[in-house]
């Protein structure tokens, strides 16, 4: 038998990994026994279809959405969605499925709020789920829970172009080398993602002759001309076909991000037969063997791939055996299939979830808004039925 389960998010657009992830699950999961709808507060047409719909993140539209579609576990992916799930774990399974929080010290401006919020999780959302899970190791141990079982990303929807030949690097050995980054190229999240990095290699290097370089993401035509300004080829709002053809065209890609869950543009770069650098941050030590210190050990690396590229050559293989071994949908999905699967034998609150006075009740409180006097109703009632059960 199929169970279902729901699936929040705040986006399902295009260039936002976490729409990768879950239109990969969903894709994956009814393999598994599992069929997965998506609900997120934006939408655009990419995603647009059967299976995500819009999803207000109130109470009582995630309730009757459940409600009306027999959803077996709610699953929350991003904020503000991970705020709502101790209340509804008064009526549904459910699971905080975390891809982390940048440092807040990397935000100035909203540095106190960035940790109040991830305070406000660990004490008042993780205890009250009926289960944890990480997209990395380096997640686990920087939310501060232990406990929490840990699901790989994949690598696998980007198009397996296999292993570039190294026929391929010498015959281009005269060549400059091409190095690149993605990310989406706004104020903000770009600032934590190393944009002033990137910025200080192409002027470094940028005029040697020996290296060019090339920027990919979402952005305004003035990003283009900063970036052009500065020698550096930029690709704005490209098609996934475009990201592809991109990503496999580099010789060197570069994530300079300071802060990473698991930074699936770096592996779907090496998954394209690309090497990949990054800084030895977040979880970078997971998704690729080449983890730089500083800077100078980046154009150190560039200096010397500049000259020998058959060097690059099995740098690049090693980057793309290192992926392409470990980082699949299908282990993702079967992995996480074992979570919800877990998550339903959960015992809290059973009289409240299974008994029929219990099934009636959630029915006809369901009807109504979850503020005010109903509110403290369900709570009440919850309570009640939770102390014949095993309790939080």
């Amino acid at each position: 038998m199929t169970r279902r389960a729901l699936l929040l998010t705040s986006v399902m657009k295009r260039g936002y990994g976490v729409s990768v992830v879950g239109a990969e699950l969903a894709a994956h999961l009814e393999a598994n026994g599992w069929k997965l709808d998506i609900g997120a507060l934006e939408i655009d047409e990419f995603f647009a279809g059967a299976g995500v719909v819009e999803m207000p993140d109130d109470i009582t539209s995630i309730v009757t959405y459940c409600q009306t579609n027999e959803i077996d576990v709610i699953v929350a992916q991003t904020s503000p969605y991970f705020e709502k799930l101790p209340i509804l774990d008064h009526w549904f399974r459910t699971m905080a499925y975390e891809h982390g929080d940048p440092t807040p010290g990397l935000f100035p401006r909203s540095m106190l709020e960035r940790e109040k919020g991830r305070s406000h999780k660990r004490k008042n959302v993780y205890p009250y789920v009926s289960r944890v899970v990480a997209i990395s190791d380096f997640i686990r141990a920087d939310i501060g829970w232990p406990s929490a079982s840990v699901v790989l990303n994949g690598c696998d929807h980007v198009p397996d172009l296999g292993i570039k030949p190294q026929s391929e690097f010498e015959r281009h050995g005269s060549r400059p080398l091409r190095v690149g980054t993605l990310m989406r190229l706004g104020y903000g999240e770009s600032y934590y993602k190393g944009i002033d990095e990137f910025e200080s290699l192409v002027k470094s290097h940028g005029g040697d002759g020996r290296i060019s370089f090339a920027i990919m993401g979402r952005g305004l035509e003035t990003d283009r001309q900063h970036w052009n300004a500065l020698g550096v080829d930029c690709h704005l709002n490209a098609s996934d076909e475009e990201r592809s053809s991109f990503l496999r065209e580099l010789d060197v890609f570069i994530s300079p991000s300071m802060w990473e869950g698991f930074n699936l543009p770096l592996v779907e770069a090496q998954a394209s037969g690309t090497v990949g650098l990054a800084f030895d941050v977040g979880a970078h030590p997971e998704t690729t063997p080449f983890v730089m210190s500083t800077i100078d050990d980046i154009e150190f690396l560039l200096d010397l791939w500049s000259v020998d590229r058959l060097a690059l050559a099995k740098a690049s293989e090693h980057s793309y055996r290192f992926v392409r071994s470990q980082f699949l949908w299908g282990r993702a999905a079967s992995e996480f299939a074992v979570e919800l699967d877990a998550t339903m034998g959960t015992s809290r609150g059973e009289l409240w979830r299974r008994t029929k006075i219990g099934r009636m009740l959630r029915r006809i409180l369901g009807r109504y808004r979850i503020d005010g006097v109903t509110g403290i109703m369900r709570a009440t009632l919850f309570r009640v039925f939770r102390l014949f059960g095993r309790g939080h």
